[in-house]
């Protein structure tokens, strides 16, 4: 019998109210087709929304996959479940999985798309930075602007009023709303607006468990073993092919 592809989800911040309904949305997207392990990151911010809080995160998500893993977590794909993706390509180089994030599968998915498209989510500091996923990514002709609904009412008819006015003033064709808080709110936005919005956290789920479902494995890429590091959790050294903490001798070797 085949067994099921495993799926490691990554909450990068620490509130495990926000963790449950994430992993509720993968568990419904997934319908059974997948083994699934949301984790939630140990240390760091319970809402990102500044510079300083994405990049404690990136360190958090690397702590808490290298601590899955060495627990027993055998995962064929990662879910970074943020919309800004925090760490993803480090998270990627460490542990030689793929690595799903909110942000970019949602935009790639817009932009294979005919047209442009507006991405939204809530957070002036947060749009600024998905501004610079759209570059990076090489994606600048293909989104039309990027809004922040932060001052905007929070109930789902007020946020798609807001986006459908926005969308229409840049002719986009669509919307990308992000972020783990909205997930329950997104299914109300997208009935009430009149232009679609596309979901990113189940887009990165679906190529989530697609990945995972055909991975051929990769090893990870970590640094050479000349490279020092000090004052690592005993997770992270061992992740990165180092000895762990506890089990280094304290006398140098001697």
């Amino acid at each position: 019998m085949r067994r099921l592809p495993r799926l490691l989800v990554i909450n990068p911040n620490t509130s495990t109210g926000v963790s449950q309904v994430i992993d509720a949305l993968v568990r419904e997207e997934v319908v059974g087709a997948a083994q699934v392990q949301t984790v939630t990151a140990s240390f760091g911010f319970s809402y990102i929304s500044t510079r300083v809080a994405v990049s404690i995160a990136a360190h958090a998500v690397l702590e808490a996959a290298a601590k899955a893993i060495a627990e027993g977590a055998r995962p064929d794909a990662i879910v970074l479940a943020c919309f800004g993706d925090p760490g993803r390509e480090a998270l990627a180089e460490m542990t030689g999985l793929p690595v799903i994030g909110f942000a970019e599968a949602g935009l790639l998915t817009a932009a294979a798309l005919p047209g442009t498209s507006l991405v939204s989510t809530n957070g002036t500091v947060w749009c600024e930075m998905l501004n610079e996923l759209v570059l990076k990514l090489g994606l600048g002709d293909k989104i039309a602007g990027i809004r922040s609904i932060e001052a905007v009412a929070d109930d789902a008819r007020s946020i798609a009023s807001f986006l459908v006015k926005e969308a229409k003033a840049l002719r986009a064709e669509r919307i990308v709303l992000g972020g783990a808080g909205l997930i329950p709110v997104l299914p109300e936005v997208i009935a009430t607006a009149d232009v679609q919005i596309l979901d990113p956290h189940r887009i990165a789920i679906g190529k989530a468990l697609r990945l995972a479902a055909n991975r051929r494995p990769a090893a990870p890429i970590v640094p050479a073993a000349a490279t020092e590091t000090f004052g690592l959790s005993p997770f992270l050294a061992q992740a990165l092919g180092e000895p762990a903490p506890e089990l280094q001798r304290c006398d140098g070797g001697r």
